[in-house]
């Protein structure tokens, strides 16, 4: 029942994708090519204290050079095994190859991690509030956002995943973000446990971007590779 229970959520999450994001496939849509290399790191500092520390960075269609730069440091209160509650700081530039402008943007971060294995299938309910101070823009911007994710084992080593994370401005800034849905990010690839607490994926990421302006919203499509140490199996 469990699984037959994460199945319906799964199903659940992609009809939601597809009914806030109807357009992706619309010609008018800006469409990008992009790779992604975030590695994440987890470690215990003392009883249920851990350190968070997570660097991602984006490469855009000119593969000749980063396009954006994410640095997450941060602490989790690890209440159980299956529960974490963490706060932390961003530090992310954005590189534009038009006009060689760099834009940077510091957040403010907490979220809540459930984390619950059934039988093969290990599900992540993930909880994000954000306060962006976006350069150029006046005032504080707050973004809520919520993953769902699923892993599959198909053995000790292998696991098939898949995961839908959805975006949302809970306020609008005069010449910056505007309030409701602001993304939708749908990943679907496969693991490799290479040693304990470690792990690689691999797969495909579409990036929904909803702009201010209807007829010019963005869907990037990513080959993501993302990296866990120490992290939750």
């Amino acid at each position: 029942m469990k699984v037959t229970a994460a199945r319906w959520s799964l199903t659940f999450v992609l009809l939601l994708t597809c009914a806030l994001f109807p357009n992706a496939a619309r010609a008018d849509v800006e469409h990008d090519m992009q790779l992604w290399t975030p590695v994440t790191l987890d470690e215990p500092i003392r009883g249920k204290l851990r350190g968070y520390f997570e660097v991602v960075p984006r490469i855009g269609y000119d593969v000749s050079h980063i396009s954006q730069l994410l640095v997450r440091p941060g602490m989790e209160w690890r209440q159980t095994e299956n529960l974490g509650f963490f706060a932390g700081y961003l530090w992310q530039t954005n590189y534009s190859n038009e006009n060689s402008q760099v834009v940077h943007e510091n957040r403010i971060w907490q979220q809540i991690l459930y984390h619950k294995k059934m039988k093969r299938v290990s599900m992540y309910n993930r909880l994000r509030q954000e306060q962006r101070f976006l350069g150029g823009v006046n005032g504080c911007s707050n973004r809520m956002r919520y993953m769902l994710k699923f892993n599959y084992n198909l053995n000790k080593r292998f696991y098939l995943t898949t995961q839908d994370e959805l975006f949302i401005n809970l306020n609008s800034l005069e010449g910056g973000p505007q309030g409701g849905i602001d993304q939708n990010r749908y990943f679907v690839g496969v693991g490799i446990k290479t040693i304990k607490r470690s792990r690689v994926e691999v797969g495909y990421q579409l990036q929904y971007v909803n702009r201010t302006d209807e007829f010019d919203d963005q869907a990037n499509h990513a080959i993501v590779i993302q990296t866990f140490v120490g992290l939750r199996d």
